[in-house]
């Protein structure tokens, strides 16, 4: 336990924490803390299933952590350990035997906090201690054991999971199976989509930091499970710390090391792959993810080392083809995250990322033999180091420097011409590409407190600098469209073997954000940032304001609502269109050697005044928790994009070109119903039901120039959005009914997604996005025992995916020239498999 926090200094205390409370909503703990013993107990448990206490101190309804606050742990009137709150205002206990604690937090101008607990073996206890100011305890009858107005971050609504939820919840599916159990992202082609927008439109967050390549905008990394503490969804942030982004961040927090060293190793089961209709018939292994952490002090209460890493080998069959035609993918990643307490009032925090992967026949398909299929190899790096400063009770300083390289490359099977039929792809993809991404990011940022109009003032002010260098090649061949019977429709022929590019970036933002408390029930923040987005060279202002009333003095029912602008970084590739190769473009007559007309030469042109993207978006909700098992959330949010990168084929100045220009639109509206229920550590479950439209131009820029190129680009139209998902029920639920036993489930059933037609020339037919995939219904469940082998205490169980038979269709016949026009494929089959974990 760190003595600055008592003596002489602890009359400050109470202004010193309110002081930090703002800065540490978005980082780590000043000072690791000590923990005496457990208190003994008949039985040892081991580390790796011994039970824990955790949770979070705060004041004011849950709106402001405390850091710094003494909570003790007592059993039979003694007591066995203690903790000083991390700067986000929690606080954990592990290592302990089953049995009855009581829970004591006590802080000097608040009332003390006790709570009883107990811990069962295996299941942690989550505590939420909310501390009355001493001052105005009379005025408040009741203070909410679970706060509704979120501590830390920002007023609008987010979703999230911890480690622990991932590790029950995904099966060691990793981040994106995560995601996809939250009710504000659906899984599209291309990535995730975070209340309806394009995967390219929302932003991930490490920390403070960005972690998506600036070339596309989009995030491929998979960070080790055990390395993530927690991910948070947040469709819209109104604290103007977060930008880049126009429809949603991901925020992962990464675990830090406890004051005890901890080892486990993790997922060594294989998934196996079986014969269609026969799920006794083992053809292969379909993934394996073993997994290892280690972690603890390096130097006692002063140097903290934690350490994961994972392989990922998956395999994927298309059911529409032959069971031995397979996607491939092999990913490995480590993360290392050290913790240095200087002082009192200092840390420190390094950490270091390693992410190689390969995918194998990756684009296999119902319509995409293996010979037209591409091998895609990546690598990420990231280095970054955080230092953290008390400089006073009123002034916290952050900074961040945080260095990223990110290569890829994709590459066809052979050097065959690609031909497009109908039906089927021949030869081999048309493209060849090699990116090369790197990026320097320095943020620092300035929090505390000042008394002004209106009370206490909650600021953060800051600066982000963000230097990028993209570079990379493209070689791309000849392009075929032949109709059913064979015959030539179209062909594209490029004017470069191959084209290199070169963009250099400097995105600049500054921002000021403010939080005030002007009433007991009223609570505001409001800010503003200056971003420069480097490629284009636009100087944008982002004004937002955020609002939360409690409609009652326990703090049980609350509104919320916000309205704000939110620009996105435009991706490198778009800095470097005129220097792609153009096609020539040339039109068959029905005997497939006949031309139609002249060849036309299709050139890369960019609109000369290209703005930043930039979405305007509104909210209010409602939150009300009925008691400590019954909460419900009703919710309306309304965007309306503007200024979005679009390609379109058209005539510029009598000649044909593909033009770039900035003149998209879209509108998404969504009306969204939720209940959640839980009984403590026996039962969780959680029910969201979502209304929603999603409008849009459908020629994005990132949908032809992503990873992967295509090569036919069509005439825009405005339509339903490739992501629009005008219904959407969706429930997670987990249960342990007996001791030792868990039982998890999900039900996602939704809308299908849009589509659109084509005909033989793969140009578009008729309304964009007119058309839809089935709906998707999709069960998963699971089933787990923990077993005990001496030491050891494994949950062993079964996981079903799509335990239903649900026809789930990828791929469509969208072409109106084949006889299977409208057919569906390529639908995901029951799969069962043996789940074997360790608990963290």
């Amino acid at each position: 336990m760190h003595r600055f926090l008592c003596g002489t200094r602890r009359h400050h205390m109470t202004r010193w924490v309110v002081a930090v409370a703002f800065a540490a909503s978005a980082s780590t703990a000043l000072a690791q803390p000590r923990s005496a013993p457990p208190a003994p107990a008949t039985t040892a448990a081991t580390p790796q299933t011994a039970p824990a206490i955790t949770g979070v101190v705060s004041t004011q309804n849950g709106t402001i952590a405390l850091p710094g606050v003494q909570v003790s742990l007592r059993a039979a009137e003694q007591e066995v350990a203690t903790y000083i709150t991390d700067a986000d205002g929690s606080f954990h206990f592990e290592g302990l035997a089953p049995g009855t604690y009581t829970v004591v937090a006590g802080l000097e101008g608040f009332d003390p906090f006790t709570q009883a607990v107990t811990v069962a073996s295996g299941q942690p206890v989550v505590v939420r201690a909310d501390l009355r100011i001493a001052t105005v305890s009379e005025r408040v009858d009741v203070v909410a054991s679970t706060p509704i107005v979120p501590t830390v971050g920002t007023l609008a609504p987010s979703e999230g999971l911890t480690g622990r939820e991932l590790d029950e919840m995904t099966g060691g599916g990793g981040l994106q199976s995560a995601l996809r159990l939250l009710a504000s992202v659906i899984e599209v082609p291309g990535g995730v989509s975070i209340k309806g927008g394009r995967p390219s439109q929302a932003s991930t967050q490490l920390g403070s930091s960005a972690f998506v390549d600036p070339a596309t905008g989009l995030s491929q990394v998979s960070l080790p499970d055990d390395a993530i503490d927690s991910v948070t969804v947040l469709p819209n942030p109104y604290a103007v710390e977060f930008g880049r982004f126009s429809s949603g961040l991901v925020l992962i927090r990464t675990r830090r090391a406890g004051d005890t060293w901890r080892m486990r190793v993790n997922s060594l089961d294989p998934a196996f792959r079986t014969k269609r209709g026969s799920p006794f018939t083992i053809k292969g292994i379909s993934s394996f993810s073993p997994r290892a952490e280690i972690g603890g002090p390096l130097v006692k209460d002063k140097l903290f080392l934690q350490q994961a890493m994972q392989y990922r080998y998956r395999t994927n069959d298309v059911p529409s083809r032959p069971q031995d035609e397979l996607k491939r993918s092999y990913r490995f990643s480590s993360f290392t995250r050290l913790d240095a307490n200087v002082s009192d009032r200092h840390s420190v925090v390094a950490a270091v990322g390693l992410f190689p992967a390969k995918a194998v026949q990756a684009t296999l398909g119902t319509f995409t033999p293996p010979d037209a299929s591409v091998e895609m190899k990546g690598n990420v790096s990231t280095v970054g180091l955080t230092e953290r400063a008390l400089w006073s009770e009123k002034l916290f300083t952050e900074t961040t420097i945080e260095v990223n390289s990110y290569s890829n490359d994709v590459m066809p099977r052979g050097p065959s011409a690609m031909e497009l039929l109908p039906e089927t792809t021949l030869g081999n993809f048309f493209n060849r590409q090699h990116r090369e991404t790197s990026t320097v990011q320095f943020i620092e940022s300035a929090s505390g407190t000042a008394h002004g109009w209106g009370g206490m003032h909650l600021y953060k002010a800051g600066i982000d600098l963000l230097y990028n260098r993209f570079s990379g090649y493209s070689q791309s061949r000849p392009v075929l469209i032949r109709r059913s019977d064979g015959t030539l429709a179209r062909r594209l022929d490029f004017t470069s073997a191959q084209t290199a590019q070169l963009e250099n970036s400097t995105d600049v933002a500054l921002y000021a954000q403010d939080r005030i408390q002007p009433g007991d029930r009223w609570y505001t923040e409001f800010g503003a940032r200056l971003d420069r987005d480097g490629v284009l060279g636009r100087v944008n202002v982002t004004p937002r304001v955020g609002v939360a009333f409690l409609l009652n003095k326990d703090g049980s029912s609350v509104i919320r609502s916000g309205y704000g602008l939110f620009f996105e970084r435009t991706p490198s590739t778009a800095g470097v269109f005129t220097q792609y190769e153009s096609a020539v473009d040339t039109r068959y007559a029905r005997d497939g050697r006949t031309p139609l007309a002249a060849a036309q030469l299709v050139r890369h042109l960019v609109a000369p005044d290209l703005r930043t993207a930039r979405s305007l978006t509104w909210d209010i909700a409602l939150d009300h928790r009925f008691n400590a098992m019954w909460s419900t959330h009703v919710g309306v949010i309304d965007r309306r994009g503007t200024r979005e990168l679009l390609v379109n084929d058209t005539s510029v100045n009598g000649a044909r070109a593909l033009l770039l220009d900035s003149s998209g639109r879209s509108v998404y509206r969504e009306v969204e119903v939720a209940a959640h229920y839980t009984a403590g550590q026996r039962v969780d479950l959680n029910v969201s039901y979502v209304r929603s439209l999603a409008r849009s131009d459908l020629n994005a820029f990132t949908n032809f120039y992503d990873a992967v190129l295509w090569p036919v680009v069509g005439e825009n139209g405005y339509g339903p959005a490739r992501t629009e998902v005008p219904h959407r029920l969706l429930a997670r639920g987990r249960a342990t009914p007996l001791r030792d036993w868990l039982v998890i489930g999900t039900l996602d059933w939704r809308s299908g997604l849009p589509y659109s037609v084509v005909n033989e020339m793969l140009d578009f037919v008729g309304p964009r996005n007119n058309r839809r995939f089935p709906a998707y219904v999709r069960v998963d469940a699971g089933i787990e025992h923990r077993f005990t082998f001496g030491k050891y205490r494994p949950w062993i169980g079964v996981r079903v995916d799509n335990a239903l038979s649900s026809f789930l269709p990828q791929d469509v016949q969208a072409n109106l020239t084949s006889p299977a026009f409208g057919t569906f494929y390529n639908s995901e089959y029951r799969q069962a498999r043996i789940q074997l974990r360790f608990e963290r």
